[in-house]
């Protein structure tokens, strides 16, 4: 069990990405902290069923709008004082909340450009502020009351092939998904010295129940599958699979990367 005995934390843990993100770390022995968007509040309970197979076993979860930063501050508040009765040391934190809409560049309303780089940027911003002052806390108690070394810090944050190329109507979801390779190099650099590695995954279109929806039509999925070398969409295991890859131990040294998980979409 990997991650026994830890924390981890996942802004947009309900959705198809997250929850499958988090069963993977949970399998390894992880105690997941899920933090739902207040929109999501209503069906908490069925998508945590949906998601998780009715297991609730090492879940705890917190609405927060990760765009605010009071609601950010109160989520992390509440979840350090769980994780502390819970004995989890907070190591790892996914940020795999997103944004998107689709319009032409001369069309996009304003509105919609600052709701992607506020979900997309700003979020994964306030999100990994807070998780990287709670590993900091727990790791000097930690080395305080003369206990074993402080678990490595991990945060992994999920770009998409959107960060590497242009996709048509994808204007302001690509400028996000830019911004957040250039953030986590960032967090890498300055927080690499003290615990914790920053890295990014970069998805092609996931085979969710969502990717499904947009990209399942005949004639839209050949299409899709064309420009994909290996001809196939990802999985949502096998992009959780490098993202848990990233969490562990064994991959300290990977600091400030991006993995593409695209079937070589992205090298064309």
């Amino acid at each position: 069990m990997a991650f026994a005995r830890r924390l981890a934390i996942l802004p947009g843990g309900l959705g198809g990405l997250g929850s499958s993100i988090g069963k993977k770390l949970r399998s390894e022995g992880a105690h997941l902290a899920i933090l739902y968007a207040p929109f999501e509040a209503a069906r908490r309970d069925s998508l945590l069923a949906s998601g998780y197979d009715n297991d609730r076993t090492n879940i705890d979860t917190y609405e927060c709008d990760i765009t605010d930063a009071s609601s950010v501050q109160s989520a992390f508040a509440a979840l350090q004082k769980d994780q502390t009765a819970i004995g989890a040391f907070p190591s790892i934190l996914v940020n795999t909340a997103g944004y998107v809409s689709l319009s032409d560049m001369h069309l996009t309303p304003p509105e919609e450009t600052l709701k992607h780089l506020t979900t997309n940027v700003l979020g994964p911003m306030l999100c990994s502020q807070a998780f990287a002052n709670l590993y900091f806390a727990a790791s000097a108690s930690k080395g305080q009351n003369g206990n074993a070394e402080a678990a490595p810090g991990r945060i992994v944050t999920l770009a998409s092939q959107a960060a590497h190329v242009a996709l048509h109507r994808h204007g302001a979801y690509c400028a996000s998904k830019s911004a957040v390779l250039g953030l986590t190099r960032c967090m890498a650099s300055e927080w690499g010295p003290k615990g914790i590695t920053a890295n990014t995954v970069s998805p092609t279109v996931a085979w969710t129940d969502l990717g499904k929806k947009a990209w399942g039509e005949q004639g839209v999925k050949e299409k899709l599958l064309e420009s994909i070398p290996t001809g196939k969409a990802a999985l949502p295991e096998e992009v959780a699979d490098t993202v848990v890859f990233l969490c562990q131990d064994s991959s300290g040294m990977i600091n400030g990367a991006d993995i593409r998980v695209d079937g070589g979409y992205t090298i064309r």
